[in-house]
């Protein structure tokens, strides 16, 4: 998962308290009208104290951060981003929001959710280094999505550690780790609903049959990894918010490699403080955890660069644009 590395990484932040301003309509709580009409938002403040010389948190930063809900029934906790709004760099404080614009069913039943009043709370990390202040979400494949295996095209969720998968330049790599995580919040299913990548919409089968990904997960394309989210032309690409029960898997090789799903060249999971994120983290190798954590781990490097922007996303976006349907191809490069 790329990171933001604006910052200088050997200064340090720690919060040192975070409080929550509103919620929505200006309350502590999420009622039914909050959440049929008006989506949500949460706004707080926090403070800071520094190690090192300047402040490394900025305006429009992005925090991970963990946001607990309780209906009164039923408790949900979903990581997402908190955004910073301002920072006053003299008194080490800031302002900060989370908000999802899309307004939900009345029925909410994904997850046996009863909206009525709830609280809310958000916790954030008790500290970050430059490298750690990042705008990133899932990395991973859906559920249903098929891997190339020794085998075989396999569903994800059918693999097994120590299955073997096709790499682009390692051959047969066994796998290490499975990471899953479902997503089953109202915070999280408007922000993590998958791109849904159409069978050939990057020409004859490729891929072979739709790939549903996480909006952080990377395409390969020329040497180049490119984040599917930088891809949407809503033709052929696009997010899909159908999807109300989204359960995502990561695969852990050795190293970070390119990875065949539905034909499609695809990025392997590369570890970083979101292995915590997952819901079985506790399951991966203890000696393999301690490397990640400990940033020491031979898996950790980027096996490509992953660009967002410049001549090889806009070639992808040209090559996506080029077999969408004729009929609307002159909109799918938009």
């Amino acid at each position: 998962m790329a990171k933001n590395d604006d910052h200088d990484d050997s200064m340090a932040i720690t919060y040192t308290s975070i409080t929550i301003k509103n919620i929505a309509g200006g309350n502590n709580s999420i009622s039914k009208n909050d959440a049929t009409k008006n989506g949500f938002k949460v706004r707080g403040e926090g403070s800071f104290a520094i190690n090192g010389e300047n402040s490394i948190l900025e305006k429009e930063d992005e925090i991970a951060v963990t946001v607990t809900w309780s209906d009164g029934v039923h408790t949900f906790i979903q990581n997402m981003d908190a955004v910073v709004d301002g920072v006053n760099k003299n008194k080490g404080t800031f302002n900060w929001h989370i908000e999802e614009n899309k307004a939900f069913e009345n029925n909410y039943t994904g997850a046996g959710l009863n909206f009525g009043e709830g609280t809310v709370t958000v916790t954030f990390p008790g500290s970050i280094s430059g490298s750690e202040t990042y705008n990133y979400g899932h990395a991973c494949f859906l559920r249903g999505t098929r891997i190339l295996t020794r085998h075989g095209y396999c569903p994800v969720e059918e693999l097994a550690v120590g299955d073997e998968v096709h790499t682009l330049n390692s051959g047969w790599q066994p796998l290490r780790w499975i990471g899953q995580q479902r997503i089953a919040t109202p915070f999280g299913l408007a922000k993590s609903a998958p791109v849904r990548i159409t069978a050939g919409a990057f020409g004859p089968a490729l891929p072979e049959r739709d790939v549903c990904v996480s909006q952080e997960h990377a395409i390969f394309f020329r040497n180049q990894l490119i984040p599917a989210r930088f891809l949407i032309n809503g033709v052929t690409v696009f997010r899909d918010t159908r999807i109300k029960d989204i359960e995502y898997f990561h695969l852990l090789l050795d190293r970070h490699a390119v990875i065949f799903s539905e034909g499609l060249a695809t990025e392997s999971y590369m570890p970083c403080e979101n292995i915590e994120w997952f819901d079985n983290t506790s399951q991966c190798p203890q000696a393999l955890l301690n490397s990640i954590r400990g940033g020491t781990a031979e898996c950790l490097p980027q096996c490509y660069p992953r660009k967002t922007t410049g001549p090889v996303v806009e070639a992808a976006r040209t090559l996506l644009a080029r077999f969408a349907p004729v009929n609307i191809k002159g909109r799918a490069a938009g």
